[in-house]
């Protein structure tokens, strides 16, 4: 991952006092070892360089207690023992040439990155005062004509990089805090979207007598493509099982318009005007997303427990009878939206008293090992389950204790009457 220029000075800025220190002291010890093995770097003032190296050990305590609330507010004391501590080692390994004289930028920098052009002024003050220290402690303008100016001259060098630092500073932090609202309205709109998602799902159970409706939806993120929805119709109750590809707030968005696209057919007899009015608004309005959904709709006629049932590429309904058995409602039919020319079928099947029909999408079988043989593990699911609640509560628990990578979803209808067996009931009929 390549590292902005932002990064860097915004990650200064946040880091924490200690950590700002730790350069500083790794180039003393550097320099500290250097001057020892190698005989020019030699020491003019043992005092001036034990005194030095005492602030330099100082400064990394106090910096580790201005990580705290409280004395963080003198963080900046830090940097300012840094100045003196560098005049000293100057000082007590002769000025002019000093491996120490550009241990000076490091408190230099850490100035200059705070917010504030005053921090510049900071930053030149210290420079100047660790230029001034050697005089301060005996150094003589005579015995060494040139240093003053050579150190004032450096401190001009300084300044100006401060200068540039907080110059970048002040427009990276201004980029990151563009970035950040950016990316917190972006949230805020996703989060508003999962929100009016959720409103589009039936949020009770429908009022349709000696039938129990169920379902939910666990998005993989905020916003998901697929979807549940019941209605009740003139003679019992349409549903439907959708699962557009691709997932977030795309997909949510197309997942929203076949809803209302279905619903809209809900005074046709044939499941397949659905299919086909949803198939026509892909091809058409939506025909640049490059998008697909596949589905399963259905209409069930209450009095008898008659459906007529559409599935468009779907294929992940069950029929779980009172028996314990399931069967499979497969469909060689292709999903809406894939290919201009389709065509769908419509076919039945009955609820029997005590029966019921559940659909799901294959987020589903991810819950398992996901393949199709999960199909049967929801068969299971279904004969032990006491209600179409039981079953996608049970469902929804499992989707809740993984990280799902597709969304998951699971309708279910039962016919009031026999409960269907358990499994220990069966062996002991």
């Amino acid at each position: 991952m390549a590292v902005t220029r932002e990064a860097i000075l915004t990650g200064v800025d946040e880091l924490s006092p200690f950590w700002k220190q730790v350069p500083f002291l790794v180039f003393f010890i550097v320099a500290a070892a250097m001057s020892s093995t190698i005989p020019t770097l030699t020491v003019s003032d043992w005092g001036a360089l034990l005194a030095g190296a005492a602030l330099t050990a100082a400064a990394p305590g106090y910096a580790a207690a201005a990580a705290q609330p409280g004395p963080a507010r003198f963080a900046a004391i830090v940097p300012s023992l840094d100045f003196l501590a560098a005049g000293a080692l100057r000082h007590g390994t002769g000025e002019s040439h000093s491996i120490y004289a550009s241990i000076v930028l490091l408190p230099v920098l850490w100035f200059a990155a705070r917010e504030g052009r005053h921090n510049v002024g900071y930053a030149a003050v210290g420079a100047t005062v660790a230029i001034m220290v050697p005089f301060a402690l005996g150094s003589s303008i005579d015995a060494n004509p040139n240093e003053l100016f050579r150190g004032l001259y450096s401190t001009l060098i300084f300044v100006l990089g401060a200068f540039v630092v907080n110059e970048l500073a002040r427009r990276a932090r201004r980029r990151l805090h563009s970035a950040r609202a950016q990316a917190a309205a972006a949230t805020a709109e996703l989060s508003r979207a999962a929100q009016i998602q959720r409103f589009l799902l039936p949020k009770n159970a429908a009022p349709l007598p000696g039938y129990q409706t169920a379902g939910a939806c666990i998005p993989s993120k905020a916003v998901g493509g697929d979807f549940f929805d019941w209605y009740l119709i003139e003679d019992g109750l349409g549903f439907t099982l959708g699962d557009v590809m691709g997932k977030g707030a795309g997909a949510g968005m197309i997942a929203a318009t076949t809803r209302a696209v279905i619903r809209s057919a809900k005074n046709s007899e044939d499941p397949v005007t659905a299919l086909a009015l949803t198939q026509d608004c892909l091809a058409t309005d939506l025909s640049q997303a490059g998008s697909f959904a596949t589905l399963f709709h259905a209409r069930l006629r209450a009095s008898d427990g008659r459906i007529l049932f559409s599935d468009a590429g779907h294929g992940l309904t069950l029929v779980i009878r009172t028996d314990g058995t399931w069967e499979r409602l497969s469909s060689e039919d292709m999903p809406v939206g894939l290919l201009p020319d389709s065509r769908w079928e419509s076919f039945e099947t009955r609820l029997n008293p005590g029966d019921m029909i559940v659909s799901f999408s294959d987020g589903v079988l991810d819950l398992y090992d996901g393949t199709l043989a999960a199909v049967d593990e929801i068969g299971k699911l279904g004969v032990s389950a006491a209600s179409a609640k039981d079953l996608v509560d049970s469902v929804h628990r499992r989707a809740q204790g993984t990280s799902n990578p597709d969304d998951v979803t699971i309708l279910a209808v039962r016919r009031d009457g026999q409960r269907p067996l358990t499994p220990r009931e069966r062996t002991l009929v």
